[in-house]
C-alpha cells in the first residue's frame, strides 16, 4: 500500500498550501486569544481550525515513511488531543483559579498548528534529495531492521491497537450508550476531541505496519480509524438539530421574551449557542470573589452530633446591582449518588466562577452523606460521611436556607430571588428541597436539575421518603418554574424519568417547566465546561435566570 511520498516538483505546491494554512491558524489563533468574542463569525475559524487539524494528520500519515518527522507529528497529536482537555478541566474545577482558560491548553492547541507548519516547511525547504530518500527506501527494504526498533515498533502497535479498541468502545457508547454510567463522564462531552486522538491514532499504527503486512490488514485499521472518527463526530453533527429542539421547548415553556426584550442583548450574555474556537480554547471568566469554608451548621445531637457543614460563597468583584444577576442567590447541590462528592472541585466550580461574574452571589454547599462504608480517612470530611437518610439530606438543605435567611446581609444576596441548581443525586435534592420549601422568608424562583436522579436513591440504598425520593409528586400550579438537562444517551438517569417531572407540571396546569435534550449526551455530560452541552446549556440557563430572578 504505497502511502509514502518523496518530494518532488509535483507536491511542492502541497507543501506550500499546508505551511501556509498552519501559518493562518496559529496568527488567528492568536488574534481570537487576544481579542475574540463570542461572535459567530468566529465559528468560521472554528471549522477552519478543524479542516486543518484533519489536513494535518492525513498530510504527517503520506509524508515519507523513512522520514520520522510524519510519525512525531502523529504520536504529538494524539498528546495534546489527551492534554488540552485535561488542563481546561482542571483549570475549571479549581475554585480560586481565577482564568478559567487553560494557558498550557492554548499553547499546546497553538503549537499542534505550529508543528504542522514545520512539517510542510522541511518539505519545502529539505536538504535531502530524492534520490537520497530513494536509496534510503531501497536500504529499509533489503536490510534487516535493527531489533531493538524492530521490538519498539511492535509494541508501539500492540498499544495503539489496543487504544484503538478503546476508542471502539467509546464510538459504540456515543453511538448506543452504555450500562457502565460511571465511563460516561469521559465520553460523549469530548468527542469532538476523540475524533483528532483517534484520527492520528489510527493513521499512526497503520503507518509503522511492516511493509510486508498484506494490504487488507492495512485497510482493516484505516477502516477501523475511519469508524470511530466519524462515529465520534455525532455529537457536533447533531448540534444544529439540538439547538433547534431547545429553544422550541424553551420557547414553550417561558414565551419568547428572551428574543425580543432589548434587556437581552446584554454583554455579559452569550451571543451564541456554541462557539468551536471556546470548545479547544476554553471559556474566559470575568472577575469573581470567592470564600471558601464558611460553617452554617455544627450538630449537637443525634445522629448529627458533631456533624459540621460548610459553604463556599462566589461574589462578583463588581455591584452585582449593576449586573444581570443583581445578587440574586444561586446554591449549587453536588452530585454523588447521595453517597460521595462535595462542594468546589467536586460540583463544577466553574459554573460558580461564571454565574458570580454576573452579579449572581452563589452558595456551593455541603451535606450529610449515605456512605459511612465508604468515607475517606481523613477526619474532616469522614464527619459527613454517615447513614443519612434522603429526609436527613433535605432537612441539612433546609438548615442552609434558614441560615441564608438569617444572614443574607452578610453576602449582601437577595433572598426574594433565589434559584437552586443541582447535578444528578444534586438535581433531585435540588427539586426536593425547592418544590417542599415554604417559608416565606426566602422565595424560591426557579429550579435548574441537571439529570436529576430522582425515584432511584432506593435502589442505590438510600432510604427516604417517596416524596423526597420522587419530587415529581410534589409538583402543582404554584410550582417554581424549572428549566432542566437532560442527555439522551445517560445509562443512569433515564429520560423517561425526567419526563415525567415534565408531565406532572403539565398535568397540573403548570407550563413553566422545560427539558433541554443533551443528543448523545450520557450522565455527566456538562463536565466540560467549554463542551458544546455546556455552552448550550449556559446561553438558555442564564436567559431563564435573569427572565425570573
Amino acid at each position: 500500500m504505497g502511502y509514502q511520498r518523496f518530494n518532488t516538483s509535483k507536491t511542492k505546491p502541497l507543501d506550500i498550501i499546508i505551511f501556509i494554512a498552519n501559518i493562518l491558524a496559529v496568527i488567528t489563533g492568536i488574534i481570537y486569544l487576544l481579542y475574540g468574542s463570542d461572535s459567530i463569525y468566529w465559528n468560521i475559524y472554528g471549522v477552519y481550525m478543524l479542516m486543518v487539524l484533519f489536513c494535518n494528520a492525513v498530510y504527517a500519515f503520506f509524508d515519507c515513511k523513512y522520514d520520522l518527522k510524519g510519525y512525531l507529528y502523529l504520536g504529538i497529536s494524539i498528546l495534546f488531543m489527551l492534554l488540552i482537555p485535561v488542563f481546561n478541566l482542571l483549570v475549571s474545577l479549581w475554585p480560586v483559579h481565577q482564568s478559567s482558560r487553560s494557558m498550557i491548553s492554548c499553547i499546546a492547541m497553538l503549537l499542534l498548528y505550529a508543528f504542522g507548519g514545520f512539517l510542510a516547511a522541511h518539505n519545502i525547504f529539505r536538504k535531502k534529495t530524492d534520490v537520497e530518500l530513494l536509496l534510503a527506501q531501497i536500504a529499509a527494504k533489503y536490510e534487516p531492521e535493527p531489533k531493538i526498533r524492530k521490538v519498539m515498533r511492535i509494541s508501539l502497535i500492540l498499544v495503539l491497537t489496543l487504544f484503538m479498541l478503546i476508542g471502539l468502545f467509546i464510538a459504540y457508547s456515543i453511538l448506543f450508550s452504555n450500562n457502565l454510567w460511571e465511563t460516561q463522564i469521559f465520553i460523549s462531552a469530548f468527542a469532538l476531541f476523540y475524533v483528532f486522538l483517534f484520527l492520528s491514532a489510527g493513521l499512526l499504527v497503520t503507518k509503522l505496519l511492516n511493509k510486508s503486512k498484506r494490504t487488507y490488514v492495512r485497510i482493516a485499521y484505516l477502516l477501523l480509524t475511519a469508524v470511530i472518527s466519524i462515529s465520534c463526530l455525532a455529537p457536533i453533527i447533531s448540534l444544529p438539530v439540538l439547538i433547534k429542539e431547545a429553544d422550541i421547548s424553551y420557547r414553550h415553556a417561558f414565551g419568547n421574551e428572551y428574543k425580543t426584550l432589548p434587556d437581552y442583548k446584554n454583554p455579559y450574555f452569550r451571543k451564541i449557542t456554541f462557539s468551536i474556537p471556546e470548545y479547544f480554547f476554553g471559556t474566559v471568566t470575568r472577575d469573581y470573589t470567592v470564600r471558601q469554608d464558611i460553617l452554617f451548621y455544627s450538630g449537637k445531637k443525634g445522629i448529627d452530633k458533631d456533624l459540621k457543614l460548610y459553604f463556599d460563597v462566589y461574589s462578583s468583584s463588581q455591584d452585582g446591582d449593576m449586573l444581570p444577576g443583581g445578587n440574586s442567590v444561586l446554591i449549587r447541590i453536588h452530585g454523588g449518588g447521595w453517597k460521595s462528592g462535595d462542594k468546589g472541585l467536586m460540583n463544577n466550580a466553574q459554573m460558580n466562577k461564571y454565574f458570580a461574574s454576573q452579579g449572581y452571589v452563589v452558595f456551593d454547599i455541603q451535606y450529610g452523606l449515605n456512605g459511612s462504608d465508604t468515607a475517606p480517612s481523613d477526619n474532616i470530611s469522614e464527619q459527613r460521611y454517615r447513614n443519612f437518610t434522603l429526609d436527613d439530606i433535605v432537612r441539612h438543605i433546609n438548615i442552609f436556607l434558614k441560615y441564608l435567611a438569617d444572614n443574607h446581609e452578610e453576602f449582601n444576596a437577595n433572598i426574594d430571588s433565589v434559584f437552586i441548581s443541582g447535578v444528578s443525586a444534586g438535581g433531585n435534592l435540588a427539586l426536593s428541597s425547592g418544590l417542599t420549601y415554604t417559608n416565606n422568608k426566602l422565595k424560591i424562583n426557579g429550579i435548574i436539575p441537571f439529570y436529576p436522579a430522582n425515584a432511584l436513591a432506593e435502589s442505590m440504598g438510600v432510604a427516604g421518603s417517596e416524596v423526597l425520593s420522587d419530587p415529581a409528586l410534589n409538583v402543582d400550579e404554584l410550582s417554581p418554574p424549572c428549566l432542566i438537562f437532560q442527555g439522551t444517551h445517560d445509562g443512569l438517569v433515564n429520560s423517561a424519568i425526567t419526563e415525567q417531572l415534565l408531565e406532572e407540571y403539565q398535568n397540573s396546569g403548570n407550563t413553566e417547566c422545560a427539558i433541554i435534550y443533551m443528543l448523545y449526551g450520557g450522565h455527566s455530560s456538562d463536565i466540560y465546561f467549554s463542551g458544546y452541552y455546556n455552552q448550550i446549556f449556559l446561553y438558555y440557563m442564564e436567559r431563564f435566570m435573569f427572565q425570573y430572578r
